[in-house]
């Protein structure tokens, strides 16, 4: 006969004996002075011996007090049931199922090694008095009211399960300390609950709870978060939420949530019918999007209580949540939730005191573990670096011979296409139509595969307010954000003026090309240390731009330069966000100290800066022209001549006498006007690869001009091209524009395209006039050594205003939304109602 069967007889025979009494009698005590039950204890109302030798109608009494249940205690179909736990009782497990009457009292502290169960009972009284040690769970129960007479600092130390449950009063669930996780799902309150001051420290799950009168929590901590996903409050003045904890709630901590939470009971299930690692992937992205959404509602019911009650202040940091969430929902709808990867740990070090030789030898394994690892994160960075270059060089290769290949496909096809009408006249609508209908499945389906780039700019906007403003909730960290904005621009305006002369030389270009490819190396790390692939992808597209511009402008035109400081000024925006957004206190001091002492002397010395337009429409103000300040150094002959020139007038004189003021200036308007004219000009006539051939030509109409057509042609001879008697010939025409045309310059330098001169078009060389006029067109070879320095000075003007202009239309809707988020920061933190 077992335990339960043997007490029951006994106490049909002595009525007074309790449950309690009979185990004392019948066990020892163990050493932690509880009385040791080895056996299973199970009442059963449904059995027969339980029918013989109890009434059903009575309440079943049970005090427990210094026992240990090394096996379940349980309770079926008991229709009454009393039970009084008191102190220093531990279970294995303990059940209670089918209940229609059940008084529970928790008097002593409970130690749980698997789970206390309660299921289907209907409670007339319960009451926790004391901590639980373990876990405990009530499923599809009923309660007159929960714990109304508890007070006491309850600790929970397992998961608490309180699911499916219907409480008519009163639920107290004040000062309750969970140490694991709180479930109250789809639970019912039909009276006021009360969480006041209790300690969530793992998640706590409130998954389509309903309260339909006062639900309070205030004071409540939650140290995760929480999920109020589709809760119905249905007296949402009656919730309070007043001095909630939710400062350990960030970003992080939503990630966490949606990689704790994802894989649930059905999706693994899922994942054990997957076949594939493609239908792995997708069904952790379906389960994970889930979580995520769950997430994003709870947040957003907590702020619909709190936006209703007027609370504006608090409902802001719930919707700070709320787009967090939202931030993850897009990013696993693009596909890109990365896992996070293994860190390397590096040992600490320790020093032992006072002893020299300890010191000495831990400070050589310290520059030895420090060499091999400088060693081997070199060798990785290189090894990556070469794997990328590699696989950049493979795409690239494989991209132009697919598309030769299609290329030859498609002709081919093409051609059978027309020898099968020829001979099948009948079925041209028919191809066509097939045709159609193949590359329109082709198109769809890659439109299917293709990324929305509607949901990728909403993640990048989310992820800059984020990092920049706590989506418009810190004042002081979109401050910080916008100086050092209006900083970085000041240096990268300061580089430009200080390094534009540079870009006049071909030799400082090639150094500039080399430093920029050096800049790009060093940039590679920072882009690993941001997980979002959005940012990378942004300035991988950049970087590749910026080589192109690079490479055009070192090796055909400093037209490029302009370009060439926009990318250098994204890619430094792109390197100071990573910087900000840097947990290290050291980098961000540094930072922030170089944003307000830069700031500050902008503040003393341009001002003008601030304006997010004024390099748009004012950029003068900004850059001071070189031109002008060049002219003020020259003498009145040479302004008066390069105003000539300026208008195409080869008349050249060196003595100008009795000229005003008035006259010179006018000559200056004229050359700032029409400097691009005279740059044209210049720059024809002091072309480096033809200007021997000029100097030669001048000689000759100095000297002897008869013979200028025969040694026009000697030259073209020689250089194996037409191309120097075609721009004598354009000089005539005063058409100087003409060369700096890209095609122009095409078929100039290829002598099976470059263009030939008429019998006719030659012997206008023969002509005095025409003579005399290209005389004094390459006569201004004799004042090389000035006029040079005005190309140059022009071509510094036009890069940096090109510069200017570039970096500040960037400038100016980077501004624009810092001034927005600063304003909209500032109304969202004020009491003044908006």
């Amino acid at each position: 006969m077992d335990l339960v069967s043997s007490f029951l007889s006994q106490k049909n025979i002595d009525s007074e004996i309790t449950f309690e009494k009979y185990i004392m009698l019948n066990t020892k005590l163990n050493n932690e002075k509880q009385y040791s039950v080895k056996d299973a204890c199970y009442f059963n109302a449904n059995n027969d011996n339980f029918k013989q030798y109890y009434d059903e109608n009575k309440i079943l009494e049970i005090h427990l007090n210094n026992m240990l249940f090394e096996q379940y205690l349980s309770f079926d179909n008991v229709k009454k049931l009393s039970l009084i736990i008191n102190d220093n009782v531990k279970f294995d497990k303990l059940f209670i199922n089918n209940c229609n009457e059940l008084y529970l009292k928790f008097n002593g502290r409970v130690e749980v090694i698997d789970k206390i169960s309660i299921n289907n009972c209907k409670f007339k009284q319960i009451s926790i008095n004391n901590h639980i040690d373990g876990n405990i769970e009530f499923q599809k129960c009923e309660f007159n009211d929960f714990n109304l007479y508890g007070f006491c600092d309850i600790v929970i130390k397992g998961d608490f399960k309180f699911n499916f449950c219907e409480v008519k009063e009163i639920a107290n669930f004040m000062n309750f300390k969970f140490k694991n996780k709180a479930y109250f799902k789809m639970s019912k309150f039909k009276d006021n609950v009360y969480f006041n001051n209790s300690h969530f420290y793992d998640y706590a799950n409130f998954h389509e709870c309903e309260f339909e009168k006062t639900a309070c929590f205030y004071g409540v901590k939650f140290e995760k978060v929480p999920n109020f996903s589709a809760c119905y409050f249905k007296e949402q003045k009656a919730v309070n939420l007043i001095n909630i904890d939710i400062d350990k709630l960030n970003f992080k901590s939503v990630e966490n949530y949606i990689k704790d939470n994802y894989k649930d009971k059905n999706y693994k299930d899922e994942i054990n019918e997957a076949q594939d690692e493609k239908s792995i992937s997708k069904i952790e992205n379906k389960y994970k999007l889930k979580c995520a959404k769950d997430c994003k509602d709870s947040f957003r019911v907590i702020k619909d209580v709190l936006t209703n009650q007027n609370n504006t202040l608090e409902a802001q940091e719930w919707h700070k949540l709320e787009l967090y969430a939202k931030e993850k929902e897009l990013e696993i709808k693009l596909g890109e939730d990365e896992k996070s990867k293994s860190k390397r740990k590096i040992k600490k070090i320790s020093f032992r005191k006072n002893i020299i030789e300890d010191i000495l030898v831990d400070a050589g394994h310290f520059v030895i573990y420090f060499s091999i690892f400088i060693n081997e994160l070199i060798f990785n960075f290189f090894l990556t670096l070469f794997k990328t270059i590699c696989k950049i060089i493979y795409k690239i290769v494989k991209f132009v011979l697919s598309c030769i290949f299609k290329c030859f496909l498609t002709l081919f096809k093409i051609i059978c296409y027309i020898l099968f009408c020829i001979f099948h006249i009948t079925s041209i609508d028919r191809i066509i139509k097939l045709t159609f209908l193949k590359y329109n499945r082709k198109i769809s389906r890659f439109g299917k595969r293709m990324t929305d780039f509607t949901l990728w700019f909403d993640c990048v906007l989310l992820h800059i307010y984020r990092n920049t403003s706590d989506h418009h909730t810190n004042f002081l960290k979109i401050l910080n954000f916008t100086i050092l904005m209006i900083s970085l621009y000041a240096i990268v305006n300061y580089f430009s003026v200080k390094t534009v002369s540079c870009f006049l030389s071909p030799e400082s270009r090639i150094i500039i090309f080399i430093s920029y490819v050096i800049f790009i190396i060093l940039t590679m790390p920072l882009m690993n240390l941001k997980k979002q692939f959005i940012l990378s992808f942004f300035v991988l597209v950049f970087i590749t731009c910026g080589i192109c511009i690079v490479t055009f402008w070192t090796f055909l035109a400093s037209a490029y330069a302009s370009s060439f400081y926009f990318i250098i000024y994204f890619l430094s925006i792109f390197i100071f966000y990573i910087l900000f957004t840097c947990k290290i206190k050291l980098f961000v001091f540094i930072l922030r100290l170089l944003a307000y002492v830069v700031l500050v002397i902008v503040l003393f010395e341009k001002p003008q800066l601030i304006n997010p337009f004024i390099g748009v429409f004012s950029s003068d103000k900004i850059y001071e022209s070189q031109l002008e300040k060049k002219l003020n150094d020259f003498n009145t002959s040479v302004i008066l001549n390069l105003a000539k020139i300026s208008q195409k007038d080869f008349n050249l004189s060196m003595d100008y006498k009795d000229i005003s003021f008035t006259e010179l200036n006018s000559a200056q308007k004229i050359i700032i006007d029409n400097k691009e004219n005279l740059k044209e000009i210049l720059s024809s006539i002091y072309n480096k690869e033809h200007k021997e051939d000029y100097k030669r030509v001048l000689q000759e109409l100095e000297n002897n001009a008869s013979n200028l057509k025969n040694i026009i042609q000697q030259i073209d001879k020689k250089n194996n091209n037409s191309f120097i008697s075609a721009r004598l010939y354009e000089f005539l025409k005063l058409n100087f524009g003409k060369f700096n045309d890209l095609l122009y310059l095409i078929k100039s330098n290829f002598s099976f395209i470059a263009k030939k001169l008429k019998p006719q078009e030659l012997a206008t060389f023969d002509k005095k006039d025409n003579q005399e006029k290209l005389k004094n067109i390459l006569s201004l070879l004799k004042f090389e050594q000035k006029f040079e320095e005005v190309i140059q000075t022009i071509n510094q003007d036009k890069i940096m205003q090109g510069a200017l202009k570039s970096t500040s239309i960037l400038y100016s809707i980077i501004l624009l939304l810092c001034v927005f988020s600063l304003q909209k920061t500032a109304r969202k933190n004020s009491i003044v109602p908006s």
